[in-house]
Formats: C-alpha cells, sequence, structure tokens
C-alpha cells in the first residue's frame, strides 16, 4: 500500500492496534523503503512521523533509505530523510560501502549533492570498499557540477588515493580524458599535480600512456609539474609515450622547458618493456615506437646544433637523469 500511494489506507493501518512499520519482505524492503522507492511524499511523511519507525533500515544489500532516495534523485523526499531524528547520513551499504553521498555523486544529481553537503555530520571524504571516495565516484562518471560543487564543500581532501591503485581524483581524470573535470582539479588549491599511484605513476604518466594529449597539455601547463617523474621502473612519461606509439605526446613532451631526453635511456627501456598485461595493452608496433625514436633524435640534434651555433637554449637536452 505505502509503494502505491494510498495516504488514507495507511493512516489507516498506522493507527492499528499492533501495527509493526518496520517490517521489511524478503529483500528488506520495509514499507518505508517501499514508499521512498516509489517518491510518494505524503506516505513517506506519514511513515516518518510513525511512532518507532526506524529511518536507517537498511535491506537485503545494506542500503538505506537514504541512499537509495539520493541516488534516484528524489529531492522532496531527501529533505524529508534528512529532516528525520536519528537519520545517520554516512551510513554506507554492505556491498560497496557507497555512503548517500557516494550515489549521488556517481549519478549526478546536483540538487541532492548540495542538500547533503548542507547537512549536519557529513563526510565528503567517506571512502568506499576500494578507497574511492565521493569525488573519486564523480571524476571517474565525468560529473562536472558534482566535482564542482564537491571541490568547494569544507574539508575537502583532493588528493585523496584509492586503496586499490593508489590513484587520486587527478589520476583517474586523466586516465578517463575527462578535460574538463582536469581543469577544475587543477585550479583547486592544494592539488598535488606529481601525486604517483602504487606503481609511481604520475598524473601525467597516466595521461601519456593513455594518449590523452588534451590532458597532457593541461599539465604540462600547471604549475610545478615534474616532467622527468619516473615510475618504480624508471619509466618517466617520455619513455611511455614512446613506448605506446604517441607521437603528438612526445612532441608535447620534448616541447617542455624542464625535459630531460636521453634517447639511449628510452631504447634499453624498449628492450626491456612491462611484462603481463600492460604490455599487450597498450605497446604500439615497432614502426611507431621507432617513429618516436627519431622524433628524440631530431630533438636532440636540433638542441645541440642550437647550442653550438648559439641559437639554442639552456643545456644540451642528451644527459641521463643524474648528470649534474
Amino acid at each position: 500500500m505505502a509503494d502505491k500511494g494510498y495516504g488514507a489506507g495507511v493512516k489507516l493501518l498506522l493507527a492499528a492496534p499492533g501495527i509493526d512499520v518496520n517490517t521489511p519482505d524478503t529483500d528488506g524492503w520495509t514499507p518505508l523503503r517501499f514508499a521512498v522507492q516509489s517518491g510518494h511524499e505524503a506516505v513517506v511523511k506519514l511513515l516518518l512521523a510513525a511512532p518507532g519507525i526506524d529511518v536507517n533500515a537498511p535491506d537485503t544489500s545494506g542500503q538505506t533509505l537514504l541512499s537509495y532516495a539520493a541516488s534516484n534523485g528524489h529531492e522532496a523526499v531527501v529533505k524529508l530523510l534528512l529532516a528525520a531524528p536519528g537519520i545517520d547520513v554516512n551510513a554506507p551499504d554492505t556491498i560497496l560501502g557507497w555512503t548517500p553521498l557516494s550515489y549521488v555523486a556517481s549519478n549526478g544529481h546536483e540538487a541532492v549533492v548540495k542538500l547533503l553537503l548542507a547537512a549536519p555530520g557529513i563526510d565528503v571524504n567517506a571512502p568506499d570498499t576500494k578507497g574511492w571516495t565521493p569525488l573519486i565516484s564523480a571524476v571517474w562518471n565525468n560529473k562536472r557540477g558534482t566535482v564542482k560543487l564537491l571541490l568547494a564543500a569544507p574539508g575537502i581532501d583532493i588528493n585523496v588515493p584509492d586503496t586499490d591503485l593508489g590513484w587520486t581524483p587527478l589520476i583517474f581524470a586523466a586516465n578517463r580524458g575527462h578535460e574538463a573535470v582536469v581543469k577544475l582539479l587543477l585550479a583547486a588549491p592544494g592539488i598535488d599535480v606529481n601525486a604517483p599511484d602504487t606503481n609511481g605513476w604520475t598524473p601525467l604518466i597516466v595521461a601519456a600512456i593513455h594518449g590523452r594529449e588534451a590532458v597532457v597539455k593541461l599539465l604540462l601547463a600547471a604549475p610545478g609539474i615534474d616532467v622527468n617523474a619516473a615510475d618504480t621502473s624508471a619509466w618517466t612519461a617520455l619513455t611511455w609515450a614512446t613506448f605506446t606509439g604517441k607521437e603528438a605526446i612526445v612532441q608535447d613532451l620534448c616541447a617542455a622547458p624542464e625535459i630531460i631526453v636521453d634517447v639511449a635511456e628510452v631504447k634499453r627501456h624498449l628492450q626491456h618493456p612491462p611484462g603481463g598485461m600492460m604490455e599487450g595493452y597498450c605497446s604500439a608496433s615497432k614502426d611507431e615506437q621507432d617513429n618516436c625514436v627519431r622524433i628524440l633524435e631530431e630533438f636532440v640534434e636540433s638542441k645541440a646544433g642550437g647550442a653550438q651555433d648559439g641559437s639554442g637554449g639552456g643545456e644540451p637536452s642528451g644527459g641521463r637523469r643524474d648528470d649534474p
């Protein structure tokens, strides 16, 4: 009856002696859950006013009423639930560990995001079972408006990594090629543009691997970017761009003022590529790699020629990373 929105009938039943307002069905759905699912505000109000109502009752997946209402964008119902005594705004489900804010960040219902961010006690950085924060979920799903709202939230941690790969929100955005989101993150106070993951991959390395040239350009323009940062295998963004045959990105990296180009070192790395999934996933053909190496060789030659005739700026770009 609650799912049909029969307010009069619900009212009569609530007045019946011995009525249990929280009895669930076999899926763990209570009457309040059915009313929330259907978006019947009048019935939700009646049930919330009933003595003994459990506003945090989870279903068999551990999803709470607030999580369900938030994920489906039921703004009016979310307002009612947030005003209910005893509501737990951060209760995670038992499958993914998603909080109501995680659900709505993933779906991008901005009006509901605003409501949750204004709720007392909201945890804007609550991680799920993989360490994904609401910000990471919003970034992954390219919900720009939600990302903007989260970045403005008090206490937001813009650099917190997940617990699976150690990826920060910026690495996720670089991986997906979400340029507008990358811009938002780069403009955020305190952003760490070089924060590496568990493999030592920086946002720049990840963008280079996946051929996200527009993101590479944004990162290269970011204050404090380390274009020569190496991963745990001593591979830089330039090495990875060459390995994956990304000629345009190789050229972009060579144009960076601080770039160090050691062609011999790059060639050595190409002779010993990463094994397993990465080799089959992102390696290029021999011709594509050779074209990238040729770009590097021409770059080094042009720098050396410029230094000799006095037209080049800075030091020649042929030394190793540890050269003085």
